[in-house]
């Protein structure tokens, strides 16, 4: 069976195309967040679903969309979460294998920290992409990353106390360390051919730098 991997494009500033436009290609599912249609109705994308409160969208892009592409829109109201959660939720609830999200940056810093945040308040196996890194929530199975080059810079923070973090290929090594909200694991670096990361409890973001 074919991966089924959603792209969400969240309505704020997109990274450079070659980041983009990758996404789009791979992707067999697109959402936009609300704002966000117009944005992908400039670029020529095919939208396959809208959702979010449309508080953002006119009713001229809506009739434009309705014209070229007929993607499906799914309002959902309602301020105690935002547009990019419940897509985020959205997508795990169709069954997606894989969520790939952009368009996180510019704008207010706390919109741009909410997104990150996102990916604790909906676990699942989802990536922000922004022009410089990718952030993901990291599995409770752990992170294995043999494709990865040497030098990459990473960082590891944590959400809330997060304990027996085991990590092996890097500049700055773990053995069932703890890591608490904080600055601590800003910038390490990888310096071998693969990037383990193993932890028993608690929520550990990562970011990768391209």
């Amino acid at each position: 069976m074919a991966m089924k991997t959603y792209l969400i494009v969240a309505n704020g500033l997109w990274p450079e195309e070659v980041v983009w436009r990758p996404l789009v290609q791979q992707a067999t599912h697109l959402i936009a967040c609300d704002g966000a249609a117009k944005q992908c109705f400039d670029y020529h994308l095919s939208i396959n679903t809208v959702i979010g409160d449309m508080d953002s969208l006119s009713e001229e892009v809506q009739q434009k969309l309705l014209q070229h592409s007929s993607p499906q829109f799914i309002l959902q109201e309602g301020q105690e979460n935002n547009d990019l959660v419940k897509a985020i939720e959205w997508s795990v609830n169709q069954g997606a294998d894989q969520i790939e999200v952009f368009g996180i940056e510019g704008g207010d810093l706390a919109h741009q920290f909410a997104a990150i945040l996102a990916l604790c308040e909906v676990p699942s196996n989802t990536r922000l992409h922004t022009t410089k890194s990718t952030i993901q929530l990291l599995r409770k199975s752990g992170y294995k990353n043999s494709s990865i080059e040497r030098n990459t810079v990473f960082s590891l923070f944590a959400v809330d106390l997060v304990k027996g973090i085991t990590l092996t290929g890097a500049k700055w090594n773990l053995d069932k360390k703890q890591l608490r909200p904080g600055t601590q694991g800003l910038h390490n670096q990888v310096e071998e051919s693969c990037l383990n990361i193993e932890y028993s409890s608690g929520q550990l973001l990562l970011f990768l730098d391209r």
